[in-house]
């Protein structure tokens, strides 16, 4: 049983330090001495787009207990430092499929790479009742490769690792602390690959790497309740979703569809192996419509955009953890409704950011103030469903206790970054050559100078097609600014 009594160690708030709204300083000096950083092993850090070349990734995530690191690339040097104790908590260096546990504790971390790297956080070795889909180096859930590490053990016989397929493709699935291939086929589109618990069993802790020739492949690891599910375009909003409704912990899960539109919208609720519709209605404006099923593999359609949770809904003191998708379904937004089953984190990237929380049910606001970027705020609202608006970009988390994990959404800023680093160097280049037109060099100053509103709107412009990402011009004015580059 999952159900548990309420942890006395609840948050009731956590609020990081100043020094978390200057990414640029932690990445650069850590624990604020200069000799801290090991030469060679994460270069100093630059202010700004326009300030170098590289870009060092630079972000922020909340975890309840633990952090694995996962490597994409050759030798990525990472770091993660506690915002509230402003020191480094472990530094150190990761490649393709390698994994790092860190017991970070509960709180707020930045973390610093040379290289893209994903993040699982919450506690998938110490608590193994969780339940979440793997996000590749870019933050998405659609791709041709992801890494994982399996939960430590298996709570329930209904745990498995679900390979989706949402165009027809091959796929392989390795087992990289064994060397050994799981499986090498083929998929149709909508078909899956399962790999159940009597096979996970002994492969506690294993790390998984599934591959496919082209981004084709969502993967699921369930084993619990407690998650947002990506849609067809690997986002989490769409008008298409699969995934497996288990029966972890109590015999049953809750399937949410959750509309942050300000009008009803129709959708379906497929049985994908009987072959029939379970429901069809609307999803109520700025609602959810919620279906207990278990042990069932289904498919939601919709003829606007929603978002798909399986997680608890009235079950007061669950313990779990889920990150929020909201409107555009990236999980950095303004704008999200989510469900807890007690708490609620709240979690900004930006600074002077305004954040109202409200109770759908009651319509009554349970919060409302400013975080500052890298600043957290707890709150214990209690079960139910709640709406989060916020000025600037924000994550938000709902759940209860210390047990949960999911992939954090902090990932995303990276491809956002390599995004305006690309604009600043074609930005840069313009101004070059327009001051080479009048016959000058361009000066430090023109070429460290904020964008102007035709530039802010190519970059927003870019940002947009390419990362799936809307960006306010105040979002985008401190992103720039405050980006690591060397």
């Amino acid at each position: 049983m999952k159900r548990i009594a309420l942890l006395t160690a609840m948050i009731a708030l956590l609020a990081t330090p100043a020094l978390a709204q200057d990414p640029v300083k932690v990445a650069a000096r850590g624990d604020g001495e200069t000799t801290d950083i090991k030469k060679g092993v994460i270069p100093d850090a630059k202010k700004g787009a326009f300030a170098g070349d590289n870009l060092l990734y630079t972000t922020y995530f909340y975890t309840a207990g633990e952090a694995i690191v996962h490597g994409y690339e050759e030798g990525t040097s990472a770091r993660i430092i506690s915002l509230e104790k402003n020191r480094t908590v472990w530094e150190g260096k990761v490649g393709p499929g390698e994994t790092k546990n860190i017991p970070t504790g509960r709180g707020v971390f930045g973390f610093v790479s040379d290289k893209k790297a994903s993040i699982l956080v919450g506690t998938p070795s110490s608590c193994t009742a969780v339940g979440y889909w793997l996000r590749d180096q870019d933050g998405t859930f659609l791709s041709k490769k992801f890494y994982t590490e399996l939960p430590s053990s298996i709570s329930h016989n209904d745990a498995r690792v679900i390979v989706w397929a949402w165009k027809d493709t091959a796929f392989q699935v390795k087992n990289r602390t064994t060397k050994e291939v799981l499986a090498e086929s083929k998929l149709k589109a909508g078909e899956f690959y399962e790999i159940p618990s009597s096979k996970l069993g002994g492969m506690n802790s294993n790390i998984l790497e599934i591959t496919a020739p082209d981004k084709n492949v969502s993967v699921q690891v369930y084993y619990d309740e407690g998650f947002f599910v990506p849609s067809s375009d690997g986002r989490l909003a769409g008008k298409i979703f699969n995934t497996y409704v288990g029966k972890i912990t109590e015999g049953s899960n809750d399937l949410n569809l959750i509309n942050h539109h300000e009008r009803p919208i129709k959708a379906k609720i497929h049985d994908i192996k009987e072959k029939k519709v379970l429901w069809e209605g609307e999803v109520p404006a700025e609602g959810l419509h919620t279906m207990r099923l278990s042990g069932k593999y289904i498919r939601v359609t919709s003829d606007q955009e929603i978002s798909v949770s399986v997680a608890p809904i009235d079950y007061s003191g669950y313990a779990e953890h889920h990150f929020a998708a909201g409107f555009e379904g990236t999980g950095i937004e303004t704008k999200f409704i989510n469900t807890t089953s007690q708490e609620l984190w709240l979690f900004s990237y930006f600074d002077n950011n305004s954040v109202t929380v409200t109770d759908i049910k009651t319509k009554k606001v349970v919060w409302e103030g400013a975080l500052g970027a890298g600043h957290a705020r707890g709150l214990m609202p209690g079960a139910g469903t709640y709406m989060v608006k916020s000025s600037l970009g924000t994550s938000v988390m709902g759940g209860s206790a210390t047990c949960g994990a999911e992939y954090s959404p902090a990932g995303g800023m990276f491809r956002i970054d390599e995004e305006l680093l690309q604009a600043a160097k074609v930005i840069l280049e313009e101004r070059r050559a327009a001051a080479q037109a009048e016959g000058r060099e361009l000066t430090a100053a023109e070429a460290a100078a904020p964008l102007s509103a035709a530039e802010k709107k190519r970059v927003k412009r870019r940002v947009k097609s390419r990362a799936k990402k809307s960006m306010s011009d105040e979002e985008l004015d401190q992103r720039m600014e405050s980006m690591s580059t060397y």
